[in-house]
């Protein structure tokens, strides 16, 4: 079992790999050329005006989310390998317009709507084609209508045809990151066949939904499908919405039982309902919601954040073992997914390649959290085995008598029909002669200790005989074979040797009424019907003198073929 140096060795590990992956991933940031200014307007203006009557910012700040209308200026790039692709981050958006400016002031203009665009294998970005109008460029302007997120200015850039590829390094790391989501969920796939545990269910829709992030978000499944640009742009926000509220259900019913109260477990899972449904919405980036959708889509995480963080701390403090896997999973997602909402809502501007933190920390939660998966698996087995064991020993104590260890009453009364079936033909009833005279005399001790032996000396070393005590100094023998009466003789005869050679200063008979049903005869016969028959045998050997037994045997005959008497 996984134990809590291994979880934090995990969480160790995890946490360095992470800042490696971080400080990999910043040095390996496209070479493009940024925007050198960008500038906001509500209205439409044309191409040859915006320049003079907007409002440009030419440095990394003042972002802005939600305006009708992003522009772009471009005027810096590598005049050896000039520029041939406008590309940014994928989002759904109206139109874009390109203005390539040639020495003379001239404009030449093209229109890209989202069929235009095409989505590269570089990440979560697109590309369109710039206007190539004969003489030098000085600079570019791009103007973006209607688009559902801000990242879409802070993160575009200018591309040479080389450039547009994704870095082998990227490429490893979300060959990689897929790879850590599909194995634990084949593994939970496995896990929920032998234990249908709804906990290993909702990590495998975690699992599910992580995975359909990584290959939109991450832009890798443009390597094995051409899937439409808006389809891209809310697929990738959809699937992390649903996965962080399948997080939020995973948390409550993953945590032992009673670790989190009642109304905690309402909180995370009504929380994490409402969270998801609000982003799932502004997933869908409608024309109607593009003013609001992609702060709010951000802003609906943040109360994910806070009850999730306040659940896992509550199981920390109670001493949860599963919490620990929990916290060591969580803590390096919730960092990059924090850097990642911050990035969003247009607080500052960083390379779309930095977003490979977020997918590596994907799959680092998805293996810390597998492997808490397996020890409460472990756990939850162990329980069962425990309450099955204490189960199987409370039947055992409810079948059984406490003073002599045999079968009791219940058992017989409840299993007669299958016990005959099974050829036990002969049912004895056993009583024990004067036996109130040994408690007189010799005391309930000594005649507790006599019933103990009694039923050593009947319960046999016999598959085919079943020794039972019905109360009191009354015991009760299954027999079945050939020999079934001589067999409950031997026993009933046992009990006075076995008195006898325990030296308990008293001596005690038994007398025995014994029917055999055989040949099919009674066939309807319940256990009552048998035991008062044996019952009334009984009586007639205490009635004649004890210490003998009484037999009746019950057949059916078939007259033999052919044997039939003349009319």
């Amino acid at each position: 079992m996984v134990g809590r140096s291994s979880v934090l060795a995990a969480s160790l590990a995890g946490t360095l790999l992470f800042v490696l992956a971080m400080l990999g991933l910043s040095s390996e940031s496209p070479h493009g050329a940024p925007p050198a200014c960008h500038a906001y307007s509500d209205a439409m203006l044309p191409m040859h005006q915006a320049e003079g009557q907007l409002s440009w910012s030419c440095g990394p700040e003042a972002w802005e989310d939600g305006r009708a209308l992003t522009w772009l200026r471009f005027s810096q790039w590598n005049r050896a390998d000039p520029p041939r692709l406008f590309t940014s981050r994928i989002t759904v958006f109206r139109s874009i317009t390109i203005a390539a400016i040639d020495a003379d002031g001239v404009r030449h203009i093209r229109h890209y709507g989202p069929e235009d665009a095409r989505p590269l294998l570089a990440g979560p970005i697109f590309g369109v084609a710039l206007p190539e109008p004969p003489g030098d460029i000085e600079a570019f302007l791009v103007r973006i209508e209607r688009p559902h997120s801000v990242t879409v200015g802070s993160e575009a850039m200018l591309r040479s045809d080389h450039q547009a590829h994704i870095p082998p390094v990227s490429l490893v790391l979300l060959a990689v990151v897929a790879g850590m989501l599909i194995m634990p969920l084949l593994f939970d796939l496995m896990c929920f066949m032998v234990l249908r545990e709804r906990f290993v269910l909702l990590h495998g829709g975690m699992v599910v939904t992580m995975l359909a992030y990584v290959l939109t978000a991450g832009g890798i499944v443009t390597a094995f499908a051409e899937l439409p640009l808006p389809l891209l742009a809310i697929a990738g926000p959809a699937s992390f919405a649903l996965g962080a509220a399948l997080a939020g259900l995973f948390i409550s019913a993953f945590l032992e039982p009673g670790i989190l109260p009642a109304w905690m477990c309402r909180t995370v899972n009504i929380t994490a309902a409402l969270a998801a449904g609000g982003a799932c919405f502004c997933a869908l980036q409608l024309e109607a919601t593009q003013g609001f959708d992609n702060s709010v889509y951000f802003l609906c995480l943040v109360p994910l954040l806070t009850v999730y963080f306040a659940a896992i701390g509550l199981g920390l403090w109670r001493n949860s073992r599963a919490a620990r896997y929990l916290a060591a999973a969580f803590v390096p997602i919730f960092a990059t997914g924090l850097e990642r909402m911050l990035r969003g809502l247009g607080f500052y501007a960083a390379p779309s390649s930095i977003d490979y933190s977020l997918f590596f920390t994907l799959g680092l939660e998805v293996i810390i959290v597998a492997l808490g998966v397996a020890d409460r698996l472990l756990s939850i087995r162990r329980e069962r085995d425990q309450a099955i064991d204490h189960a199987r020993t409370l039947k055992q104590l409810s079948e059984r008598d406490s003073l002599t260890g045999l079968l009791n009453r219940r058992v017989i009364e409840d299993r007669y029909a299958m016990l005959r079936q099974d050829g036990f033909t002969a049912l004895a009833v056993i009583d024990l002669d004067h036996f109130k005279r040994v408690n007189d005399t010799f005391g309930h001790t000594t005649g507790d200790l006599v019933l103990q032996v009694v039923g050593r000396a009947l319960e046999a070393d016999d598959p085919d005989l079943m020794a039972f005590r019905m109360g009191g100094e009354e015991f009760l023998l299954l027999v079945r074979g050939s020999d079934a009466v001589q067999r409950a003789e031997r026993q009933r005869q046992e009990i006075a040797r076995a008195v006898a050679q325990e030296d308990l200063g008293c001596l005690v008979t038994a007398s025995m009424g014994i029917v055999e049903v055989t040949g099919g005869a009674l066939p309807g016969a319940s256990f009552p019907t048998i035991y008062a028959r044996a019952d009334r045998l009984l009586y007639e050997a205490k009635a004649t003198g004890r210490n003998r037994m009484v037999c009746e045997r019950i057949k059916t005959f078939q007259p033999r073929r052919g044997d039939r008497r003349a009319a």
